[in-house]
This record gives structure tokens, sequence and C-alpha cells, in this order.
């Protein structure tokens, strides 16, 4: 019979070792990560997902600059008087009704005021326009164009008259957007991309109802807000619109002296920046 040399018995026995040795290193691998990490339990790092990774990068590339995580603009319009020239347009919407109506009162109202401001610094002068579409916002007050040339005022009147005492006209010359529309303590980026606002490279920013400084309402009741937002440019740091919707009750509006209820929306927008 032919030897074939081969010893199943001994095979066996160098297999079962090599097998126990291995799981011997892994144990000892293990011992030595616990000693390194202080714990019992090796975590295992929690991977990004490729969702949250097109999340990060996108958000990233839509970000406004540095600088412009936050934005604060107490009265809406600051900054603005830094520019040499600005043109500025605000109008205010109402559609709803007088809180105390006459007989004579229609069951619906609509009323709607233009401000346009002209500012320019290089010329030390102003121009105020003031436009009314039905009573709510002027209290049967008439259209007003005011120009504020250094420290003269001129206004004219609706019969043609040029009025120029400072003391009658000069609030009016010297009115700031802040002051009718307020504006926002704190906003922070809506992750929206960019765009072009009147012309300049604007980023929309969302607050909330607590953070707003309220537009020139004097109010008996309360006030609802709908919606809001705000662009802002960083090459200039201004303000390039903003827009409020909300609702009223018992609300006497602006230069108006009746109160009203219903739904009111400001617009601010700049026009021109130099």
């Amino acid at each position: 019979m032919e030897k074939t040399g081969r010893h199943p018995e001994r095979v066996r026995f160098w297999s079962i070792a090599l097998v126990l040795s291995l799981i011997g290193l892994l144990i000892g691998a293990c011992d030595e990560v616990d000693k390194l990490t202080g714990d019992d339990d090796v975590v295992v790092p929690t991977l990004a997902t490729l969702t949250d990774l097109q999340t990060a990068v996108y958000l990233t590339q839509v970000a406004p600059p540095a600088g412009f995580a936050t934005v604060s603009f107490p009265g809406i319009d600051d900054n603005l008087r830094t520019a040499v020239y600005s043109h500025v347009v605000i109008i205010v919407s109402f559609d709803g009704a007088y809180s105390e109506p006459t007989p004579d009162d229609l069951p619906n109202i609509q009323s709607t005021m233009r401000i346009e401001i002209w500012n320019d610094d290089f010329n030390v002068a102003r121009q105020v326009r003031i436009e009314f579409l039905g009573n709510v916002f002027s209290g049967d007050a008439s259209n007003l164009d005011v120009v504020r040339l250094s420290n003269n005022f001129y206004m004219l009147n609706p019969n043609g008259v040029c009025i120029t005492d400072p003391a009658k006209i000069r609030d009016i010359a010297t009115l700031q957007a802040g002051q009718l529309l307020g504006g926002v303590n704190l906003a922070q980026p809506t992750g929206r991309p960019n765009e072009l606002i009147n012309g300049y490279k604007s980023w929309q920013y969302g607050f909330t109802p607590s953070q707003m400084n309220y537009p020139s309402v004097q109010t008996t009741n309360a006030i609802d807000i709908l919606t809001g937002e705000l662009w802002v440019s960083p090459e200039y740091n201004v303000v390039t619109r903003y827009k409020v919707e909300m609702n009223v009750y018992q609300a006497t509006l602006l230069f108006g002296n009746r109160p009203v209820t219903g739904r009111i929306v400001f617009q601010y927008d700049v026009d021109q920046l130099g």
C-alpha cells in the first residue's frame, strides 16, 4: 500500500490552534481600544448622509456674505442716510371698513397712500411727496409736496400757493421711512438664493413679530401680523425691500382721524442708491 505522508489528526490540531490564536489577537485589540477610550463600548461616529451633505453645501452656497448671518434695522431706513443719493418709495394700502361707520360710509373701503423720498446730500437737498387715494390715511388732508434746500423749506399746497414757513413743513420735509414703518431688531437668512431687488443684489431674511418695531398705527384693540419679508443688500448694508401685511382692529392709521378695521399692507422699496 502506498503511503500518503498525511496525518489528519495533526492537521486538525494545528488548524484549531490557529483559529484560537486569531480570536485571542482580536480580544487583545479590543482591550487596547477600551484602554485608549476609557469606555467599555466603542462608539462608531455617525456618518453624514448624502442628503445632509447636499443641504450643507446648498446653504453655504446661498448664504449671505460674512458679517450678515443676522441683521438689525430698528429703523427700516437705517444706514440709508450714509448714501449720498437715494430714492425711496413707500406704498401703504388698506382694505376694510370704518370701525364706527356713519350712514354715508360704504360697507367696504379701500385706501392707498404713496410716499416718495428723494435725498441728495451732495446738494443738501431733499424732497418728500405724499399722495392719498381715499381718506383712511389722510384724514381729509391733501396731497403734499415738500422740498428742502439746505435750511430752506418749500411746500406747494393744492391751491398752488408756496408755503415757506419751516414750523409748518419741517416735520414733513425731514420725514424718515423708519418713523412710519418702524423696523426689525433681529432677522436671519431664510436660505433663499439671492435676487436682484430693484437692481441690487439682496438676500431675504425672516423675522418674528416679537422682533418688529411696528409701523405707525394707533390701535385701541389688536394687531395680527400675517406675513413679512425683508431683503438686504450687503454691499450697501441697507434694506432694499420691506413688506408687512397685517390685520388691524379699531386702528387709526398714519395721518388718518377715524378708526378702521381690516387688512393693511406696508411696502418699502429703495429704488435708487448712489
